[in-house]
């Protein structure tokens, strides 16, 4: 507590702060060459500023299964990084939950971040009237797919989830997996188990399964996970996925073994970079049957520890990466940007683009599950989900393994 109010301190006084020289470590989840992308970006920061250094600590490849623990164990060292990338939602809850970040009201009021980024995604980053964290990106999800591979089997975007089940079986015929997915770390199967749960159960009792207001042992849950065993047994997903790790599962598309994959902004400039034709793929949000019809969207943002050794100056660095003029100046290095007005180049990224277009509008959206549930309770997803692909536990039993954990978890709670 002490920490945190030493940094909100230093955090008022910034503006009257004295240029020092001083150390600034980012912790976050760049890839090798999103690192190295984002690294121009530093190195610009430090040009201007003389005296400040960034150091960048990456942990790639993991996502929201690995790279939370990490962190809290950097935190309970007491030697965490002075800023570092976090998703919204839940997975951000224990940090806050904590004392582990500072809350930023001021900060926002300073530079103005306010007026810098839409509504939904800060209010995403908020408890209790507090925000805690700087908008990176809005990020939307959906299926990429070839449209070679559909052009060639007379296919086209599927509106409703029986013409989705259409398509995959025309695929199967064609002897082409409908799509391809990572068991490794569980959230890129989840993004699938979202789906069918959205699809099964309707955006009202989807929402309340992800607050726990809802019972998981029930038959639209049951559906759900049917979906995917029936996608598993039909030989409709790429096999024997279970300990793939999302990265690899993306060859089967590359190489036309799979036609779909579920990703988001960041899977385009990967097409490329795989060296790999990105003229043939294009982007569609898979339907849902329902109304509002709803797609998977998360915010992700950039928070200051508690325990920062140079806040004020993290502050400074947040400010300048997420300016407009900094964004404009790198635009490979940002991607889907959380500030207003910035788009990509759409000719060099069309599907982002669309995908940006999607996020900035209103259109309504649903959080991941990593980002409703705590780890613990996440924990129990991934082994509930595990349980399907491994041919372990009938859909029957995930549902009532899942309500179980969950009501657990919830009476732990108080």
């Amino acid at each position: 507590m002490k920490s945190m109010l030493r940094n909100l301190a230093v955090l008022g006084a910034l503006v009257a702060a004295p240029a020092l020289a001083q150390d600034i470590r980012l912790a976050g989840i760049f890839d090798g060459d999103g690192a190295a992308k984002f690294q121009t970006v530093i190195d610009a920061f430090q040009a201007a500023n003389p005296g400040m250094t960034v150091t960048m600590e990456n942990t790639a490849g993991s996502g929201a299964a690995m790279y939370p623990d990490m962190l809290r164990t950097a935190m309970a060292s007491g030697d965490p990084a002075d800023a570092f990338f976090m998703w919204g939602g839940t997975v951000a809850g224990p940090f806050i939950k904590a004392g582990q970040v500072m809350p930023l009201n001021d900060v926002y009021k300073q530079y103005s971040w306010s007026e810098r980024f839409p509504k939904w995604i800060i209010d995403r980053l908020g408890v209790d009237g507090k925000t805690y964290g700087v908008p990176f990106h809005g990020q939307g999800m959906g299926l990429f797919y070839r449209k070679d591979i559909f052009e060639a089997n007379g296919l086209t975007v599927p509106t409703t989830y029986a013409e989705m089940e259409n398509v995959c079986t025309v695929l199967q015929a064609a002897g082409i997996h409908c799509a391809t997915t990572g068991g490794k770390f569980g959230w890129h199967v989840m993004r699938l188990v979202d789906w069918f749960i959205e699809t099964s159960c309707g955006p009202d009792v989807h929402d309340g399964l992800n607050a726990l207001t809802e019972s998981w042992d029930q038959p639209c849950v049951v559906a759900s996970y049917q979906k995917l065993a029936d996608r598993i047994a039909k030989g409709r997903l790429v096999p024997d996925f279970l300990n793939v790790s999302p990265d690899d599962a993306r060859f089967a598309i590359y190489q036309g073994k799979a036609a779909m994959i579920l990703e988001g902004p960041w899977f385009e400039p990967a097409i490329t970079d795989a060296g790999v034709d990105p003229s043939v793929y294009s982007f569609f949000l898979p339907p849902t049957d329902h109304a509002p019809d709803r797609y998977s969207a998360f915010p992700e943002q950039w928070m200051i520890a508690a325990g920062s050794k140079n806040p004020a100056a993290a502050a400074k660095f947040l400010d300048y990466i997420t300016n407009a003029e900094t964004i404009k100046a790198h635009p490979d290095a940002f991607g889907a940007s959380a500030t207003i007005g910035i788009t990509p180049d759409c000719a060099k990224l069309p599907i982002t683009c669309q995908i940006v277009d999607i996020t900035q509008s209103d259109r309504p959206a649903y959080p991941p599950t990593d980002q409703a549930f705590e780890k613990e309770l996440m924990d129990t997803f991934f082994e509930v989900q595990d349980g399907i692909v491994a041919g372990k536990l009938t859909p029957a039993d995930c549902a009532a393994l899942m309500q179980k954990q969950a009501a657990a978890w919830k009476a732990k709670q108080g």
